[in-house]
């Protein structure tokens, strides 16, 4: 990324009205801010803080085997296991155990809670949690509120008839519902729900449509979401789904998912399709592989042109296939073609490959700001600034390179006749390359998070995207606590707000929901 240039240093007084362009707490109007904000869900990470099902046990971690008396392991190998992802027999002097629950943040969920489960054998618990009563295939279980995760033990299982579809839910009857009340809350008023974290897109191993993740399968932390849940989401909220499409994906993988689509997403809502995740960024698997098939193709001597012409080429295979399995409703589906926000080449290199004009409806970019304050070379020197000083060199980033970004990137989709979508973005104050463990920078960057004045920064980051002919934002991301991995989250936790998420709340013109 540019290197940025820096103001001197402003009061809070006078950065406040400078952010805005608008009184303080002035409403928003459909003159200033995107018609269309979307959303990228957090990732089924099993620490995550957002608990989007139901089951309360959706994400659980991966099973791990624990010797009786011996240090905490992940490595102790696995026994047999159903095609479910349950163990179906437990090592002798051993255990197997998995993080229902894991994050600190859950005192938001019921104290009382019932461990459901199919199949016949032992559950125990520890840490997080405290067994009250058993009976036949449910446990009642305290959530003990504390920093210890809600721990679960196969203690003993019958091979022929072993435990599983481990389900976690509030004491009392089963619920119908898939999703949470409260999750479903906060999607109110998104135009789009991106999928990518959903799908586990970086880096993915999946190749056929029996590489999925299926409905009852353990461990969605790694699997990732069925299909079928984001559509009945989809359908429940009235957004948009965006897929991102697996980049070993085969074309019955392909032509299977668009058929499922087809025939279970509500025809009121566009489909936008995306090949993959960032195949311009050459720290994915998705990247190495379009580098090497573009190169065996000859589509280029160059390595880089060659692996944005195969990422072209691929994504019209895949929207050709999704035409055609929608028929005559082909123009719910939104073709979007993604490339780098600072590097307009990439957006060139890729509308201008053969055969792109007849499926792209969208050039998407991620037009994120404060990305350079945390390269190596600059964490000693940034580290020791003031909060004063970080948000007026953000908001010089705003309105002088980042708005320009946005304008050279939204020239582009206009001469190609595309829309100029942001399939991410939002700040991005992360230390890269050995500074994230600068632990001084990572306090200044989520405190920088948390102040008001970055969600100001956010709604005249959204006013310029507008202005400068942006469309459909799909802001990054829903829920997540930050760490020197970053801040992502408009919130941290459930129950809690933010400056971010106000913001974002003041663009959909409604009040705060929590």
């Amino acid at each position: 990324m540019n290197r940025r240039t820096f103001l001197q240093m402003l009061s809070n007084v006078a950065i406040a009205p400078v952010l805005n362009g608008i009184p303080s707490g002035a409403n928003a109007t459909d003159e200033i801010f995107p018609e269309q904000v979307g959303l990228n869900i957090t990732g089924m990470s099993y620490w995550a803080t957002e608990q989007a099902f139901s089951n309360l046990a959706y994400n659980a971690s991966p099973w791990r085997v624990q010797v009786k008396d011996a240090p905490f392991t992940w490595d102790t190998p696995l026994p047999p296991m159903t095609k479910d992802g349950y163990p179906t027999r437990v090592p002798a002097g051993s255990f197997v155990e998995s993080f229902l629950i894991f994050t600190a943040h859950r005192k938001n969920l019921p104290v009382q809670l019932s461990v459901h489960y199919d199949g016949k054998g032992k559950l125990g618990y520890i840490a997080g949690a405290e067994l009250e009563s058993r009976s036949p295939g449910r446990d009642d279980v305290r959530n003990l509120r504390k920093d210890a995760p809600f721990t679960s033990m196969v203690m003993e299982t019958d091979s022929t008839d072993p435990i599983r579809n481990i389900r976690v839910y509030e004491r009392g009857p089963i619920p119908k519902e898939t999703f949470r009340a409260p999750f479903l809350d906060r999607l109110s008023g998104m135009s789009t729900l991106r999928f990518m974290d959903w799908m586990g897109t970086n880096n993915s191993k999946v190749q056929s449509w029996s590489d999925r993740p299926r409905p009852g399968q353990f461990g969605k932390s790694e699997l990732g979401v069925p299909l079928e849940h984001m559509i009945e989401l989809c359908n429940l909220v009235k957004s948009d789904p965006w897929f991102n499409i697996p980049h070993l994906a085969d074309d019955d993988y392909v032509r299977r998912f668009a058929e499922q689509v087809r025939k279970d997403l509500d025809p009121a809502l566009k489909v936008h399709v995306e090949y993959s995740n960032e195949v311009w960024n050459t720290s994915f698997d998705q990247a190495d592989h379009a580098r090497s098939r573009g190169l065996a193709l000859g589509f280029s001597t160059n390595d880089y042109e060659a692996q944005l012409r195969y990422y072209a080429q691929r994504t019209n295979e895949i929207l050709a296939i999704w035409e055609d399995v929608f028929g005559a409703t082909r123009p719910r589906i939104v073709g979007v073609y993604s490339a780098q926000s600072v590097n307009g080449w990439t957006s060139e290199t890729i509308l201008s490959w053969k055969g792109v004009k007849a499926h792209a409806d969208v050039l998407a970019i991620a037009p994120y700001f404060g990305g350079g304050f945390g390269a190596p070379d600059r964490q000693e020197e940034v580290s020791r600034w003031s909060l004063n000083r970080l948000f007026s060199a953000l908001e010089n980033e705003v309105e002088t390179d980042n708005k320009k970004t946005i304008q050279e990137q939204a020239a582009i989709a206009k001469r190609y006749g595309v829309k100029l979508y942001a399939y991410e973005g939002g700040q991005h104050l992360v230390g890269s390359s050995g500074a994230e463990n600068n632990e001084r920078l990572t306090n200044l960057f989520v405190a920088a998070n948390r102040d008001r004045r970055m969600g100001e920064l956010y709604l005249r980051h959204l006013k310029n995207w507008r202005m400068s002919g942006g469309d459909l934002y799909a802001v990054f991301s829903s829920m997540s606590e930050p760490n020197k991995w970053g801040s992502w989250g408009l919130l941290e936790e459930e129950g809690g707000s933010h400056p971010k998420w106000q913001a974002i709340q003041q663009v959909l013109k409604r009040k705060p929901a929590l």
